[in-house]
């Protein structure tokens, strides 16, 4: 008699995964990312002017969504991956926060209220293909109050980047876990006009000296300004800005971030708007 087939569940870059490989990902990805913080100010800042409640789509490990929750907002956060959000769930455990956390999808989720402020962080829509990026942000904008504000925030694409990115492996970090196995990152990519293909390694050694190692490759589909804005006026929302950093600066040709602010556009509005053409 066969076996019941092994429980799966999604990584954080969405592959199908046994679930303690999908934890020990999601305990690399924290490993990866855990100092980043030069946005933080931005959505705090963000936060604050629209108070809440606040909606962090592809929330992941809670490296946004908790600090917002610390300064006293209440936070819901959506993620695919269950190993992600158990993984917020005890990072807020030990902050002493609250954030609820839910799993599913952001191009097809449901909740069940609207939101003041519904957030995008860190190139997780470039892990979208354009079908994708048509319904996750509809999906936005279905939870978005009349008055609440939407930031969509992505890397530019440079030229000269993806010029240099054909394939050579790079090794980007050697850091110490929490269980003391140290962990070498490295990574390659390959890069069109259109995207970017990645691969990123991950090998442990653990305090006997055996290697583990872990290999995800993925696909970054490249947004430009113009097709952003696009895409937000495709989906029922009207852009207020779009900035080249996280201090606000106005985007041009060399600017390293496209972040978009936008607001939902009513039915009345879209109307008016096809008037005025």
């Amino acid at each position: 008699m066969q076996g019941m087939p092994e429980s799966r569940s999604l990584d954080w870059m969405g592959v199908e995964s046994d679930p303690a490989v999908a934890a020990r990902l999601a305990e690399l990805y924290e490993l990866d990312y855990r100092d980043l913080s030069h946005d933080l100010d931005f959505y705090r800042a963000m936060a604050k002017r629209t108070g809440g409640p606040i909606l962090e789509l592809a929330s992941g490990t809670g490296r946004v969504a908790i600090p917002l929750a610390q300064d006293g907002h209440r936070v819901i956060g959506l993620d695919a991956s269950a190993a992600q959000l158990d993984l917020a769930r005890r990072k807020a455990k030990d902050a002493k926060v609250e954030v609820d956390l839910v799993l599913g999808d952001m191009r097809e989720f449901a909740l069940a209220e609207p939101f003041r402020l519904i957030i995008v962080p860190f190139n997780s829509f470039l892990l979208l293909s354009y079908d994708d990026r048509l319904a996750a942000l509809a999906r936005a904008r279905e939870h978005l109050t009349s008055d609440g504000v939407f930031v969509l925030d992505v890397f530019q694409p440079d030229p000269e980047r993806i010029a240099a990115q054909q394939g050579a492996v790079v090794q980007e970090w050697s850091r110490v876990d929490a269980s003391g196995k140290t962990v070498v990152k490295s990574s390659s990519s390959i890069a069109d006009v259109d995207g970017m293909t990645f691969t990123n390694i991950y090998d442990e050694l653990d305090g006997a000296g055996r290697l583990r190692r872990y290999v995800r490759t993925g696909r970054l589909h490249y947004l430009y300004r113009r097709e952003l804005e696009l895409l937000l006026a495709a989906t029922g929302f009207t852009v207020d800005a779009v900035y080249g950093s996280y201090g606000l600066e106005p985007v041009d040709a060399r600017s390293p971030r496209l972040i978009a602010v936008a607001k939902r556009r009513e039915r009345g509005d879209q109307a008016a708007e096809r008037r005025r053409r």
